[in-house]
């Protein structure tokens, strides 16, 4: 029993007088940057069109982690494709030939699979290619 007694009375005695007397507490500023990275992937399904008019093209998979958010920009040959409809999800844009187009703008970062579907305007579809782009909105720095 006074063995027990002696060897708590040792531990208390140690643990107090580990701290050193008159310590400073110190402390440390920690920054990290995280760079910005906005992505789209594509991935091509074989479907029938939905609707008779409303074509699938696929998923895509938007990745953006811009604080400002980020455009959904669509890239076709100018000249091309007027009055198609481009379909993400909820998100659509009626293409008037200039070669480029907004199909979404999130205000946030963000990360999501949507499918991506077309209706052919009255030329049809007179374009090989269109080409999705993410691009950040609002400050960098």
């Amino acid at each position: 029993m006074l063995r027990k007694i002696g060897l708590a009375t040792a531990a208390a005695a140690f643990t107090l007088s580990s701290a050193p007397l008159g310590a400073e507490s110190r402390s440390f500023l920690i920054r990290a940057r995280v760079p910005v990275v906005c992505q789209v992937q594509f991935r091509p399904i074989g479907a029938t069109p939905i609707d008779g008019t409303t074509i699938p093209l696929g998923e895509i998979s938007e990745f953006c982690n811009a604080p400002g958010g980020y455009e959904l920009v669509v890239n076709y040959a100018p000249g091309t494709m007027q009055g198609a409809v481009i379909v993400a999800g909820e998100d659509q844009v009626v293409l008037n030939g200039s070669g480029q187009a907004i199909l979404t703008r999130s205000p946030r970062p963000r990360n999501r699979a949507r499918l991506l579907s077309a209706m052919p305007g009255q030329q049809g579809f007179d374009t090989d290619r269109l080409d999705l782009r993410v691009q950040p909105m609002g400050s960098l720095s």
